[in-house]
């Protein structure tokens, strides 16, 4: 039962990984025609917000959300303030030193951080760094770095580059912390929230971080333009709502197996691929050189090796069945 939770949590990180490409793409349309940072990542969480919460009422989930957050609301202000707040700071203010496709590929570290956090966030088998995980996260980091080593001759000073890429490095450590943080605190206070209630708890929590990012926004650029709003949309509903929920799915899936949420974390390579796809038909980029081209191989081979185990378990299960 457990082999088959894999395989469908990595199946479903992977359809998450192609809708969170929109965030790269769309911030780097926004930082082309000067959209304000502090908008798109204030009206990003915000119309999240609003799409979520009106889902959950219609449900009759909004309530016993409700009543969750009120136990603890600091951990949900704090973590919910880090994870839509920090976060997507750092990966919208890299979208102006950097190309979509290469801020997804630094940002993919994301997956070696998540295994190399796992022994100060557990204190049960999932503590365990799985060396087979971390061995192939090491592959397609190097598919990483050789996608990144294509653009270094490319329009953006080394400058730039470098500031991009410690930004979303920042990021990458960042985001597996708090995700795997919130999911162990829903777990140990045994909450009976669903994907899309953690998505707006957490959301919920962020939101005094929300408004002063949308005030300094509007004391530096005043109302956001029509193209950027409707932008903005754009990631918030591809990515806010329908990437993350898809995300929080496949992690609450897998959460009982170290192996299987290095994996799913894995999934997000798929992003890199996604935004370059992206950027070329909708910006106009070009295509990666050769070397980007083998990077691009490394890494989705690095994530077919990944799924191997789970899809092989899954099978002998279902024979056995």
């Amino acid at each position: 039962m457990q082999a088959n939770q894999n395989l469908k949590a990595i199946g479903i990180g992977v359809v998450a990984s192609v809708f969170f490409c929109s965030t790269y793409v769309m911030n780097s349309f926004i930082s082309v025609g000067s959209g304000h940072w502090a908008w798109t990542v204030g009206l990003r969480t915000f119309l999240m917000l609003v799409i979520l919460l009106g889902i959950l009422q219609y449900k009759n989930q909004l309530k016993p959300l409700l009543c969750i957050l009120k136990e603890q609301p600091k951990v949900w202000v704090f973590w919910g303030s880090v994870w839509f707040g920090l976060v997507y700071v750092l990966l919208t203010a890299a979208a102006s030193f950097g190309p979509g496709w290469l801020i997804a590929g630094v940002f993919q570290f994301t997956i070696v951080a998540g295994i190399l956090l796992s022994p100060f966030l557990y204190k049960d088998k999932r503590a365990k760094i799985p060396v087979r995980a971390l061995l192939l996260s090491v592959l397609i980091l190097i598919g990483i770095g050789l996608m990144q080593w294509s653009q270094r001759k490319g329009i953006y000073t080394d400058a730039q580059l470098l500031s991009c890429i410690i930004l979303v490095l920042l990021s990458a450590i960042i985001w597996p912390l708090a995700s795997r943080k919130l999911l162990l605190f829903v777990e140990e206070q045994d909450y009976q929230l669903n994907a899309m209630q953690r998505v707006a708890g957490t959301a919920i929590g962020s939101m005094p971080v929300i408004f002063l990012l949308m005030v300094y926004g509007y004391s530096e650029s005043g109302i956001p333009g029509t193209s950027h709003i409707l932008s903005i949309l754009v990631i918030t509903i591809s990515s806010g709502v329908i990437g993350t929920i898809l995300f929080f799915k496949a992690m609450h899936l897998a959460q009982n197996d170290s192996g299987a949420l290095a994996a799913v974390e894995a999934t997000q390579s798929v992003e890199i691929l996604a935004t370059v796809i992206g950027e070329v038909l909708l910006l106009g980029i070009a295509w990666p050189s050769a070397t980007g081209n083998i990077g691009m191989l490394l890494i989705t081979g690095g994530l077919i090796l990944y799924s191997i185990p789970a899809k092989k378990k899954a099978l002998r299960t279902a024979v056995k069945v």
